[in-house]
């Protein structure tokens, strides 16, 4: 399936995406990441329909690339599967772990 992936400003916009309950977490994550990319079920007849997931990419991550992530899928059954929606990208500076 392809999707149009979104392009998030901030840490922020990758938080609002999720529950508030996950936030601390969410900020955990981008610690050792470059990216956070943002899969999400789009099957409408799926009980999983909505439910969505963060992941960490980049150097030392399980998926090294934004390009990677790109093109992957998570969970097994189609039923079950996320595909990226959405991402935000860490400056380089490591600046961005916290950015309003």
């Amino acid at each position: 399936m392809i999707t149009k992936v979104k392009k998030l400003a901030s840490l922020d916009e990758v938080k609002a995406m999720f529950h508030p309950s996950v936030h601390d977490a969410l900020e955990r994550l981008a610690l050792g990441a470059r990216y956070i990319v943002v899969y999400e079920n789009l099957d409408f007849w799926s009980s999983r329909f909505g439910e969505r997931t963060a992941l960490r990419v980049g150097p030392g991550c399980s998926v090294p690339s934004l390009e990677k992530a790109l093109e992957i899928w998570l969970g097994d059954l189609p039923s079950e599967r996320q595909y990226p929606v959405a991402y935000w990208e860490k400056k380089e500076d490591g600046s961005g772990d916290k950015e309003n």
